[in-house]
């Protein structure tokens, strides 16, 4: 399979390698301009009891498509 499909790989990676390289810009309802998704989650913090941690995921479809991205390159090299 390697041998039939490393031809492809010039016309794919480009396009992977864009999407992997993503950097999601998000902004919270009432904000005049776009921030970094680490500005927003510094926003966002959930209130915790002292002494308890909470996680915070945020998904967007930006982040969704480098995580993708990045799964097709590990794939690749493998």
């Amino acid at each position: 399979m390697k041998q039939k499909f490393a031809p492809y790989l010039k016309d794919v990676l480009p396009s992977i390698f864009s999407m992997a390289t993503l950097n999601p810009e998000m902004g919270i309802s009432g904000m005049d301009h776009l921030a970094n998704l680490s500005d927003i989650i510094a926003e966002i913090k959930p209130t915790t009891k002292e002494g308890e941690e909470k996680q915070l995921n945020v998904v967007t479809d930006e982040i969704e498509e480098k995580d993708v991205a990045i799964q097709m390159l590990s794939v690749f090299i493998d």
